[in-house]
């Protein structure tokens, strides 16, 4: 888990002082800018998923995302999905079946050949596992104050914030 990333009272605050403006689908927010993504993610450097040559591979499953299991049999594997195909297919739902469906899931799990790289977590790189991470916990916080992160219409290495507007009265109540 990532350590706070922001200041929540301050983006708080300057979301207050934000000019109100109407965006094309007629809503009413108020947006700030936060940063430059090459500044503010862990990795410091942008990509997408498609297009990821800059990020360093992950050093246990080189940049695959999975790695063996050492526990894994494939002839287990196997027979334990077609009996968990078959058992699927039975119209009849019991409290039974839902049991033997579910021991017959952890056994399919356990026999897996490959498993998801705990290092990067099926990404791949650990830098974008570390980005997703800070991603997640950014959405945390933004939600606090029921805002939102996304990329600028100019730059898209540039992150804003944004909520829907909370329009003062002249007398300062909202």
């Amino acid at each position: 888990m990532i350590t706070k990333i922001l200041d929540i009272d301050r983006v708080k605050q300057r979301l207050d002082d934000a000019d109100i403006y109407e965006d094309d689908d007629g809503n009413k927010l108020q947006t700030i800018y936060f940063g430059n993504i090459l500044y503010s993610t862990p990795s410091g450097k942008f990509y997408t998923i498609f297009a990821r040559s800059n990020l360093n591979p992950c050093t246990k499953c080189n940049g695959e995302g999975v790695i063996r299991n050492k526990h894994g049999k494939r002839k287990k594997y196997e027979n334990t999905c077609k009996k968990r195909t078959r058992l699927l297919r039975t119209y009849k739902i019991t409290q039974h079946n839902k049991n033997k469906e579910e021991k017959l899931w952890k056994q399919e799990n356990q026999w897996k050949p490959m498993k998801i790289c705990p290092e990067c977590n099926g990404e791949g790189s650990l830098e974008a596992r570390l980005d997703q991470d800070w991603w997640e916990q950014l959405e945390i916080e933004l939600n606090e104050i029921n805002a939102w992160a996304h990329g600028s219409d100019g730059d898209g290495c540039d992150v804003m914030i944004s909520r829907e507007a909370i329009e003062v009265d002249d007398d300062g109540t909202r």
